[in-house]
């Protein structure tokens, strides 16, 4: 099917019957947007779930279309009405707050942020440099990766914020400033923050300061969405999809840690918030000053004289420099991109999972083709050697997660960044890429390979050992230590896959935080039954078969590597 401007309206209602409803408002000075929108969408529609776009200027709303479905399966057309969640797109509702309150004074941006929060209140930082709001709008103020408390699946298991961020706290593992590591958890500390200034509680902040001002009647920030109503019965009904358009069963889960990215809306809402973030007199910001603060440069790629963030949001690199920040949720992708030099706006809204069609190339319709070479020119050299990102775990039971290394080849050369070589980093928007040495890599993969290979034979083991027990109908006590060595090698194998589960289900951290506490018991364990064999195997080698021998040396080195795994991952510390 294909969609123009100028079509009859038949032909707009027979394709709203199979498509979707369109809402459509074009304008001439931007190329006739709209039947470029349109066309794109139609030679994607194969992989469109549902799709709301509008683009703007300062004054005006240019054109606004809602394409494919809310529930493809019933027949749920998206329209004015569809709601969508907007993920990280709501950190730019912190940013926002936060420049308020800098314009009346409230807040400092390059004070430390420990005087604005509770006595005490952060509990991990291990450098002297302060970590400032600055800090927290660029995410470098070193804080690692949270990997608990991001979703939940009820609302009962939503904390206050305060609560839940002082609850588990990540400890900072880069001296504020010097490395970029995307983090929820430091955006949704901003947001207590406006707490803590403001004296009540983010949302509400948001409500009477940012939506009610700008007339967003069906938007919500609340993390169980219980503000609004008409929100809640929409969001409810709606149904997310992967990029492929593949239905998602769960899709949709309340995020605790909700300034990072909970809030919920319209398009119609969106878009209200959108065109007052590029409008220099909007109601957001009492001098138009605030504003052109707002898209000052607040940090740098090094060593050039490119943007990386302003004040929270992201350079991205198309024909000329964009600004906005994305977001993805289990089910839904978003996207606000702002370009203040040409006085333009495009926010998308989808509810794909990881969707990129629409929130990545479909904006190049408005702004250009996204070439990073305009910046760094056509060829760069591909750094040199294995790096990690620096959004990462380096420290606590979590460490495993760390285990994830990358080179770069000629597809790397095609995104966004600049390699120092002095200092081995590939800095990037969102994260850093940090380079780790050869013997690193080989250690961590070795280890984690030779353990992988002993936890499969422990069950071979244990059944071997149970049938020659059988056929010899006697019982020698090393062979207890063996067994016992082995049944505790299948307890931590199953205590691992609960805590992988439980990180994929999305279930609170307080109920598998006593799995650390049981593996360092297990750890001991493991250590006492190595001991026993040893001196069994001292006292008893030159009466024992080469195969009862060779059981006993693969058993303790089953344990051998199961323990440097265990200490070296951290998995024995408390969560």
């Amino acid at each position: 099917m294909k969609i123009r401007r100028r079509i009859s309206v038949i032909a707009l209602l027979a394709l709203w019957l199979c498509f979707g409803a369109v809402n459509a408002v074009a304008s001439a000075d931007t190329g006739d947007i709209g039947g470029r929108i349109e066309r794109f969408v139609e030679e994607h529609s194969n992989t469109t779930a549902g799709m709301a776009v509008t683009v703007f200027n300062s004054e005006n709303e240019l054109y606004t279309g809602c394409f494919g479905y809310t529930d493809r399966e019933n027949g749920v057309s998206t329209d004015m009405d569809s709601v969508f969640e907007w993920g990280s797109t709501t950190k730019l509702l912190v940013w926002t707050s936060v420049m308020q309150l800098c314009e009346q004074g409230k807040i400092d941006l390059e004070t430390d942020i420990r005087e604005y929060l509770p006595e005490g209140f952060l509990k991990n930082l291990r450098f002297d440099r302060p970590v400032t709001m600055t800090h927290l709008m660029n995410h470098n103020a070193g804080f690692q990766e949270v990997l608990w408390d991001v979703f939940a699946n009820s609302e009962d298991e939503i904390m206050a914020l305060g609560e839940l961020l002082s609850h588990r706290q990540p400890e900072q593992v880069f001296e504020p400033g010097s490395v970029t590591a995307y983090s929820n958890w430091g955006v949704a500390l901003a947001g207590y923050i406006v707490e803590c200034i403001a004296g009540q509680p983010f949302y509400e902040y948001v409500n009477a300061h940012i939506f009610a001002p700008l007339g967003m009647k069906h938007t919500s920030l609340k993390p169980d969405y219980s503000d609004n109503s008409f929100v809640r019965e929409r969001w409810d009904r709606l149904v997310c999809y992967t990029a492929d358009c593949q239905r998602l069963e769960p899709s949709r889960y309340f995020i605790p840690i909700y300034p990072a990215g909970s809030c919920v809306s319209t398009i119609g809402d969106y878009f209200l918030f959108a065109q007052a973030l590029l409008n220099r007199e909007s109601v957001l910001f009492q001098k138009p000053e605030t504003h052109d603060l707002l898209f000052r440069p607040t940090s740098y790629f090094k060593g050039v004289d490119i943007p990386c963030n302003c004040h929270g949001m992201w350079m991205i690199p198309y024909e000329k420099p964009v600004y906005g920040h994305g977001g993805n949720t289990a089910g839904c992708s978003a996207y606000i991109l702002l370009s203040p030099e040409d006085n333009l706006g495009m926010a998308v809204m989808t509810n794909q999972s990881g969707e990129e069609i629409y929130n990545c190339e479909m904006p190049e319709l408005l702004f250009g083709k996204f070439d990073e070479s305009r910046y760094f020119g056509e060829k760069r050299e591909l750094p040199t050697g294995i790096f990690k990102s620096g959004r990462t775990v380096l420290n606590g039971p979590l460490k495993l997660y760390n285990i994830s290394f990358m080179g770069f080849d000629e597809k790397n050369a095609e995104e966004f960044w600049i390699w120092d070589r002095d200092s081995g980093t590939v800095y990037a928007p969102y994260g850093d890429y940090l380079r780790v040495p050869t013997w690193q890599v080989v250690y961590e993969l070795a280890i984690v390979g030779l353990w992988a290979v002993s936890m499969v034979l422990a069950p071979v083991m244990l059944i071997v050992m149970l049938i020659f027990r059988l056929r010899r109908r006697e019982s020698r006590p090393a062979g207890k230590w063996v067994a016992a060595a082995l049944l505790l090698r299948l307890l931590l194998v199953g205590i691992l896959v609960y805590v992988v589960m439980s990180g994929f289900t999305y279930r609170p951290s307080r109920t598998f935080a006593w799995c650390f506490p049981v593996i360092a018991v297990i750890a001991v364990g493991l250590a006492a039954s190595a001991v026993m064999i040893l001196l069994a195997l001292e006292r008893q080698g030159q009466f024992m078969k080469k195969g009862t021998i060779a059981a006993r040396v693969m058993t303790l080195a089953g344990i051998f590597i199961t323990l440097i795994n265990l200490v070296y991952w951290q998995m024995f510390l408390p969560l």
